[in-house]
């Protein structure tokens, strides 16, 4: 089967932007792409005229929470039994492949949620965007992580961080993550505190490695970033605190960097005072205290050469899923990248630090058909890639996206809250 989309201007994912385009899809691949003209359209397509459109690949958010709804105190969360958790987080992809994020790689789930999800998604039982799923984070026996119940899988010393490894690769992770400092969303985590050391690290990156998987570390402050650049990770989440040193070795090392400003947008600038007064004391203090430093630390990694790429912490508080945009539109109106940069980083960028550069990521040959149709273009303004009603069309594995984003799920008051 053949569709083709037409007459529209296709923005690559590469940093090209191509007038009066033709794309073709052959069943769920890109078969070719380039201008009107110069592109054979197979005699079987179904064809679309999206003129005045524009036609980009779909969005990869590297760093989300799928069972996490975005209630303002993240405790509650453990509330909702891990069966109705599993049920709302099919909802709530849903609403992100509609919203135009055809990837996601998840960052921690409670109970290996995220490997249903993904297992319900990749057998068609629901709608969602392609992950790469986590299992459990691995991390140092301290204090906070019972705040989030089944989320951690806590191990001291080498041969049980490479137990926990193993155990989320029987689970059927496609990524570990490992905590390398403390967190901002528990009482007892200090950010800038250094948890796992090198060699606990290392064999979890190990662990990986044999099985073909990359490494994620939670890192926040320095020596924690160090540490993990030095045990072998594919990339730091956050990377708030980060020192110049760190940030030559990420940069000097390849390790990418996920930016997570929206988890700091959400908390920060809401102006409703009873929305700020729903979020813990502590949470909110640490949030408000780390804000500017990461924004400015941000800056420095661009200037340092470090590869930043999009991920959202989608599912913390009032970090809605559907609304991952904001992170692309928080790079440009922060004077991070111009909007084409940040395409980038959210498509063929995001796929290379994915290891999914041969699958997504660009509208090029060979590649999965995912794409998002909008009506205006986001090199001239990349909110349109915020607004739903600027979302024409989604396409994933060539395939359009039935369904509208049900926006009732963007509550802390929604169904299947504490109750």
């Amino acid at each position: 089967m053949h569709t083709v989309l037409e007459k529209m201007s296709l923005i690559d994912g590469l940093g090209q932007c191509l007038p009066d385009a033709v794309l073709v899809f052959e069943n769920n691949q890109i078969a070719a792409a380039g201008p009107n003209g110069q592109v054979k359209i197979p005699e079987d397509a179904v064809r679309h005229d999206l003129s005045g459109k524009f036609v980009m690949p779909g969005l990869i958010d590297a760093h989300i929470h799928l069972d996490m709804h975005g209630m303002a105190d993240t405790c509650h969360e453990s509330l909702v039994e891990d069966k109705l958790r599993t049920l709302r987080a099919a909802r709530e992809m849903a609403n992100t492949l509609r919203s135009g994020i055809t990837t996601v790689r998840n960052a921690g789930s409670a109970n290996y949620i995220d490997i249903a999800v993904k297992r319900a998604v990749e057998e068609g039982l629901i709608p969602g965007p392609r992950i790469l799923a986590s299992g459990k984070i691995i991390c140092m026996l301290s204090a906070g992580s019972e705040y989030f119940k089944g989320l951690y899988r806590e191990a001291d010393g080498v041969d049980e961080n490479r137990r926990a490894a193993r155990e989320q690769i029987k689970e059927g992770a496609d990524v570990l993550k490992v905590m390398a400092t403390g967190a901002i969303m528990n009482p007892g985590g200090i950010p800038g505190a250094a948890q796992l050391d090198v060699d606990e690290i290392r064999a979890v990156v190990n662990e990986g490695q044999k099985a073909g998987k990359h490494t994620a570390a939670h890192a926040h402050g320095a020596q924690g970033i160090k540490n993990a650049v030095r045990a072998g990770v594919r990339t730091i989440e956050h990377g708030t605190l980060a020192d110049a040193e760190a940030l030559k070795m990420m940069a000097d090392s390849g390790v990418y960097l996920i930016s997570t400003l929206s988890s700091n947008y959400w908390m920060c600038n809401n102006d409703s005072e009873e929305i700020c007064q729903q979020i813990p004391r502590f949470m909110s203090d640490k949030a408000n205290d780390v804000a500017r430093i990461r924004l400015e630390n941000l800056h420095h990694a661009i200037a340092e050469g470090v590869s930043v790429i999009m991920g959202t912490d989608a599912g913390t508080p009032y970090n809605f899923h559907g609304k991952n945009a904001m992170e692309l539109i928080q790079y440009v109106k922060n004077g991070l990248m111009d909007p084409m940069e940040a395409i980038i980083a959210a498509t063929s960028r995001a796929a290379k630090a994915l290891g999914l550069e041969d699958r997504v990521g660009s509208l090029t040959s060979g590649k999965l058909a995912d794409c998002i149709v909008v009506h205006q273009n986001p090199i001239d303004d990349i909110e349109a890639l915020g607004s739903l009603d600027q979302i024409f069309l989604v396409f994933k594995d060539g395939k359009p996206v039935s369904g509208k984003v049900d926006t009732s799920q963007w509550s802390p008051d929604s169904p299947l809250g504490p109750g």
